[in-house]
């Protein structure tokens, strides 16, 4: 039998096959990649008859780490397997503030992936602190938010109130966190728990700008048209809202910014504007919608480049000639406007 096959029936609660092998079979070097070992995966599957035979018939230690540094406790909490939790916390010596590689203790994890129900047995059972930080500065409401349980991040505001607007190491605070992940419910919840939507990251970067980043039109919506965030704001390179769903492709968000976000086109601290970032990746839809609503094609950076131009650079030639059609559309309406004001040959 191989390990994968052993792991597999810890994981499902095969007692009878793991039964039926020779002790010495069952020992604390069979694991994954990972470094995870039988009582991991019987902490996953949640057999509390598993993890009984593991540790008290094949003497395997209730408390080992993987690579990753998680204890079976971790993995109990993140897969949501409450009485495997409350087993290994009994014949376990981990404490209850343990934190694996990243820094998160059982409550961030439990957090994390929604379960409700062992995040308040850990609540009111356990001494595990509401306030640890992991090693991104994340407490576990920001795993919460992230994860996206509405009831769970409920749950921890109400146990910590004023863990609603603390931020992690770089600055995201929840609401932040709930933009960028797009959970629109969580995004409502936390300003109903008098959540600021206006405190930015150390980047500069605000809750609008990353959910614009991550094409989150709902949150980008509510964050402007609920709580009056400014479209037009900027981080610390000069990146509007505006910038960031163009550099990323998000052709939606781009157009409805500039159709009813009143989302002004502007220029970064490099000169670019959101037109330059398009053509730089090559997004011939976010191209098309830029130019369909206003922004010029004629706007040169400071490295003297055209957007046309710095898409060519790029290799990405359909959004260059897209470009280059809409600077000669432009010139041919002010010849029939105006007459000859510029050359054509020069726009070839």
């Amino acid at each position: 039998m191989s390990s994968n096959q052993i792991l597999l029936a810890c994981h499902q609660g095969n007692l009878d096959y793991l039964k039926s092998l020779d002790s010495p079979v069952i020992n604390e070097k069979v694991e994954d990649d990972h470094g995870a070992n039988c009582v991991h995966f019987a902490a996953r599957g949640g057999s509390v008859e598993t993890l009984e035979f593991l540790v008290k018939e094949r003497g395997l230690s209730p408390s080992k780490r993987s690579n990753v540094g998680a204890t079976p406790l971790h993995d109990a909490a993140a897969a949501g397997k409450l009485h495997a939790l409350k087993w290994l916390k009994k014949n376990s010596n981990s404490n209850d503030n343990d934190q694996d590689g990243t820094g998160a203790t059982i409550l961030h994890l439990a957090a994390m992936y929604g379960n409700l129900s062992v995040v308040e047995w850990i609540l009111e059972n356990t001494e595990c602190d509401i306030e640890e930080k992991s090693a991104s500065g994340s407490m576990p409401i920001h795993f919460a938010v992230v994860g996206g349980d509405c009831g769970t991040v409920a749950k921890l505001l109400d146990e910590k109130p004023s863990s609603v607007n603390l931020q992690t190491i770089n600055g995201a605070s929840t609401i932040y966190l709930a933009a960028q992940s797009g959970h629109l419910d969580i995004l409502r919840l936390l300003t109903q728990k008098r959540g600021i939507s206006k405190i930015n990251a150390y980047d500069g970067m605000a809750p609008l700008h990353a959910a614009a980043q991550m094409g989150n039109l709902d949150c980008v919506k509510f964050l402007i048209e609920e709580q009056k965030c400014n479209p037009n704001e900027r981080d610390f390179d000069g990146a509007t809202p505006l910038h960031f769903a163009a550099s990323r492709g998000h052709h939606k968000v781009v157009e409805w910014l500039m159709q009813e976000g009143n989302a002004k086109v502007t220029l970064d601290n490099l000169g670019g504007s959101p037109l330059h970032n398009a053509a730089e990746v090559g997004n011939i839809k976010v191209v098309k919608t830029l130019l369909d609503n206003g922004c010029s094609p004629d706007i040169v950076d400071n490295a003297g480049l055209t957007a046309a131009e710095l898409a060519e650079n790029c290799y990405h030639e359909v959004c260059a000639k897209t470009i280059r059609s809409k600077v000669r559309s432009n010139y041919l309406k002010l010849y029939f406007e105006l007459g000859p004001v510029i050359s054509y040959d020069s726009l070839s």
